[in-house]
């Protein structure tokens, strides 16, 4: 499962708090929901868009009040040990100890015997899909700059190995919080034949109800995988 956990912004302001009170309480309804996957659906991948290219374009001082929350966040998820965290997007755009520590809590959760949740962290899927085609390039160039010979034609399986979610299952349901009724560039290529679902419930107050309701309309369709 993937989820856009989308209005937190918009939550704060229907209340005349500061976004990053909104931020907050994203934050704590993100780890209600790892708990209810982790104990109650059997949900073995779940990816969660944290922070878009985008949004490290807004002002500097909203960007800087944001990441210490994501950091504290991740450290938080990382130190329950009850989950593998792994990461999608590019983290070298992220101030670098901060992309170092983030780094460090997925290399010591590799350990843990839990279910996978990865963040999406300075991520568009455009990026991710360039960045792949980039890795695939050097894979099949040669010291001198030359394409190695005898490599047959590019297929989708071949580029999909170089994007972040090489080796992942693709997401069977994407939850998008808010009401709005778009992916933005979420995981494109992954996506292809996944259900989407989208609530008018702002992230904050997207509870374990609202979760269920999801899951249940889930259950309720015909999969056909683009058949």
């Amino acid at each position: 499962m993937a989820v856009i956990p989308d209005g937190n912004r918009r939550w704060a302001e229907d209340r005349g708090l500061p976004s990053i009170e909104g931020h907050r309480r994203g934050c704590e309804r993100t780890l209600e929901l790892l708990d209810r996957c982790r104990t109650g659906t059997g949900i073995e991948v779940l990816t969660l868009w944290t922070t878009s290219v985008e949004n490290l374009s807004r002002s500097r001082a909203e960007v800087d009040r944001g990441l210490p929350v994501i950091a504290e966040f991740v450290g938080y998820v990382a130190s329950l040990r009850h989950w593998r965290i792994g990461f999608l997007g590019d983290l070298d755009l992220l101030p670098a100890p901060m992309a170092a520590e983030l780094r460090d809590h997925a290399h010591r959760s590799r350990t843990v015997r839990g279910p996978l949740v990865n963040l999406a962290i300075a991520y568009s899927g455009q990026d991710e899909i360039t960045r792949a085609v980039r890795r695939l390039l050097d894979s099949r160039t040669a010291a001198d700059g030359q394409l190695r010979p005898g490599q047959g034609p590019l297929s989708a399986a071949e580029l999909a190995r170089h994007l972040d979610s090489a080796g992942l299952p693709d997401p069977d349901l994407v939850i998008r919080t808010s009401g709005e009724t778009r992916l933005s560039g979420f995981m494109p290529w992954q996506t292809l034949h996944s259900e989407l679902y989208f609530s008018p419930v702002l992230w904050p107050d997207f509870d374990a109800s609202a979760l269920e309701e999801a899951l249940e309309d889930y259950r309720g369709r015909r999969q056909r995988r683009g058949l």
